[in-house]
């Protein structure tokens, strides 16, 4: 705007030096202009006109763009007050997606690395377009392996995204919305209660009887849970938001199909994984699906606890959202619900007790003491790679080289015993007796 100003003001010098020029010819021979003279002066001073009109809008024009810098300056602040506080806008990703981000970083500096081309993983999540906070966890995360816990696993644990990651999977898993669980370290050997006591009336004169409980042992040994999720190699180099949506939720769906299935099996423990909850538990016998039959056969379960001496405090019942729907329709006679509390979806109660509801638990409604459970795990997870392995997934085989294809693995160390044999009971409603 400045140089345009500069050019209409040359421009209106000359033009007056021309218009002096003509009356400088004519006051030099004595007259007054003659026609030709005169019109030629008429002239000049009509395009000096629009210079000048042109010269006042741009400096006009000047003057706005001046007064709007200055209101977008930060006013100094009156002495004795604080200055006004800077607003910074920060581009905030899903919950999730950072970790998704971290895998696929440092997977895809994995693959330039085998062409050749070594690229730090950090320089991968800048080229990728990742964000300062996920290219701070690939940087930490480079440092050793993130569960070794006397070198990286503190810095990597603490990170935001790492527990963003977490809090996911623990909410998309029935056993994290179970509470209640007693905090346990790992390789320990925790005492348990195999008996309570009792206790009786005494006669006077009469011997007091024994009222010793029995106590047993629970080793808590380490167990890791690994999922592999496999994918194309093309698929990692893409940018597009889409695929970091796509590998967080396939880390997630293989993480807590294995927990909830290893949690509600009834396969014993051994050195790779926990024991499942139902392992040395006999079902209690179904009497059918109708409400009459739902709550005699829900009332036996209690009374297993019961025969137990285990309260209901703490309790949860777990069945599939299948089973949870079919209760909830139940009518009385009257047409009216009969069992209330399902009919809440997200807080459902049945007989007064939380209900949890997953597909994981197929035709089994379980009933279970968290507080009977001890549990140990680390808040970390890890992420490994390859595309040299052969992987076999039932009848589908991944020739991870041939294919082009690579494997991401995720590691978390979980591990939970029984305090007590009866910390849990079920209903199998695989077969049901005929009406």
């Amino acid at each position: 705007m400045n140089k345009y100003l500069k050019q209409l003001l040359d421009a209106l010098a000359a033009k007056n030096l021309e218009l002096q020029g003509h009356m400088t010819k004519s006051l030099d021979a004595g007259q007054t202009p003659d026609e030709e003279t005169e019109k030629s002066i008429q002239a000049v001073e009509v395009e000096i006109e629009a210079i000048e009109k042109n010269i006042a809008r741009v400096k006009k024009q000047i003057e706005e763009v001046e007064k709007a810098k200055s209101n977008l300056q930060e006013p100094e602040p009156t002495p004795g007050q604080d200055p006004a506080p800077k607003i910074e806008i920060v581009k905030t990703l899903d919950k999730g997606i950072g970790f998704a981000q971290y895998a696929r970083a440092k997977l895809v500096a994995a693959l330039e690395a085998k062409k050749g081309h070594y690229i730090a993983p950090v320089d991968m999540a800048k080229q990728l377009g990742f964000g300062d906070e996920v290219q701070d966890l690939v940087k930490k995360a480079t440092l050793g392996t993130t569960t070794d816990s006397g070198f990286a696993a503190s810095l990597v644990t603490e990170n935001r995204l790492v527990g963003e990651f977490v809090d996911m999977l623990r909410a998309a898993t029935v056993f994290d919305q179970l509470s209640g669980f007693r905090a346990v370290p790992f390789n320990s050997k925790i005492p348990s209660q195999l008996t309570g006591g009792t206790a009786s009336w005494v006669g006077e004169g009469a011997s007091k009887p024994l009222t010793n409980p029995t106590y047993g042992e629970v080793e808590i040994k380490e167990h890791k849970l690994a999922a592999i999720t496999v994918y194309t190699q093309e698929l990692m180099r893409r940018s597009d938001p889409a695929v970091d949506i796509l590998v967080r939720d396939d880390l997630i769906e293989a993480s807590k199909t294995l927990i909830d299935n290893t949690f509600l099996d009834a396969v014993a423990a051994s050195a790779v994984r926990p024991a499942g909850v139902l392992n040395d538990v006999v079902a209690t016998a179904n009497t059918g699906t109708t409400a009459e039959a739902y709550e005699a056969d829900l009332m036996a379960l209690i009374d297993s606890f019961v025969t137990a001496n285990l309260s209901l405090d703490g309790a949860y019942i777990i069945m599939s959202e299948t089973r949870a729907a079919q209760i909830s329709l139940l009518r009385d006679a009257l047409g009216n619900t009969y069992f209330q509390g399902m009919s809440l979806r997200g807080t459902r109660t049945l007989m007064g007790i939380p209900v949890i509801t997953s597909q994981t638990v197929g035709n089994k409604i379980i009933l279970v003491k968290t507080s009977e459970i001890l549990l140990a795990q680390d808040g970390g997870v890890d992420v490994s790679y390859s595309d040299q392995a052969t992987l076999v997934d039932g009848s589908t085989t991944h020739h991870l080289w041939q294919e082009n294809k690579f494997a991401v693995r995720v590691e978390k160390f979980i591990t939970w015993a029984k305090r007590r044999p009866v910390a849990a009971a079920f209903l199998d409603y695989t077969v049901t007796p005929t009406p």
